[in-house]
Parts: C-alpha cells; sequence; structure tokens
C-alpha cells in the first residue's frame, strides 16, 4: 500500500499507455512517457503527463483530478500525433478503474479538452489533452479512520 494517491495514479496511467500495443506500434515500439517535463533532447514522439488532485469540500473519501496528457511529435504533417491521440482516446475515455494495491478505487475517467498547442518550430506537433477524473482514495480514506 503506498498510500499516496497520486503516484498511484500516476503509474496507473504510465503502466496502461507504456504497455499498448497500438501505441507501442505508433511509437516506434518505446512508449516514451514523462512525468511533467520530457528529458533534453528526448526522442519523437513522446507523451508528457501530470495530475492535479483536488478535494471534494466535506469529504475525505471521494475526490477529483485533472489529467494532463500531451502528445508531442516531430514530423512533416499531424497524422502521427492524431493517430497517437485516437489510441490514447480509446484507452482513456469513460474508462472506469481501481489502481494496484487498492490504493484509488473505483476511479472514473473522462476527457474534458483536447487541441493542438501552437509551437514555433516547423513540424513539431504538440497536442495536448485534458480529463476529468472521480475517484475514492480508499488506502488513504482507511488510513484516516484507523487514526
Amino acid at each position: 500500500m503506498t498510500l499516496d494517491v497520486q503516484k498511484s495514479l500516476l503509474t496507473y496511467f504510465w503502466n496502461l499507455l507504456t504497455t499498448d500495443p497500438t501505441l507501442k506500434s505508433l511509437m516506434d515500439d518505446d512508449v516514451r512517457c514523462y512525468l511533467v517535463w520530457a528529458t533534453p533532447d528526448a526522442e519523437f514522439p513522446y507523451l508528457v503527463h501530470r495530475i492535479d488532485v483536488r478535494r471534494e469540500p466535506g469529504t475525505y473519501v471521494i475526490q477529483k483530478a485533472t489529467y494532463y496528457l500531451d502528445i508531442w511529435s516531430h514530423s512533416p504533417s499531424a497524422d502521427e500525433v492524431l493517430l497517437i491521440r485516437k489510441q490514447i482516446i480509446e484507452l482513456l475515455d469513460e474508462l472506469v478503474f481501481s489502481t494496484q494495491n487498492d490504493d484509488v478505487g473505483m476511479a472514473h475517467i473522462e476527457t474534458l479538452s483536447n487541441g493542438f498547442v501552437p509551437e514555433t518550430e516547423q513540424g513539431i506537433w504538440h497536442y495536448a489533452t485534458m480529463w476529468d477524473m472521480i475517484f475514492r482514495r480508499d488506502a488513504e480514506a482507511a488510513a484516516i479512520e484507523g487514526r
């Protein structure tokens, strides 16, 4: 039990994305997914993700979060980034899940917004997605109740 909601959610998404066969084939057999910021000179295409967790007033068990997942590509057209986007939508939109070790139970994620972000360099495609999530923070709630 990690008792860390952010770590549990980010690990779940990292595992889901980096092991998906379709994403692997779209990204040259290696889904590079970075936390917050890519490493300098990261090989394209790659993903960058982060999460913002917030608490619903009046409850300590149910929480909401915004999951940010950006796709970066270097190619003559937007085709590559749009194919990656399509697969990510298929994997995540309306997904109901729980994380390993039951840190997070009964989570639901759905797309909130997505679109291109202008970049100054020709051929660099940046596509940002934002997701709304609601979940039970089971392990943390159990620890609070056990005090």
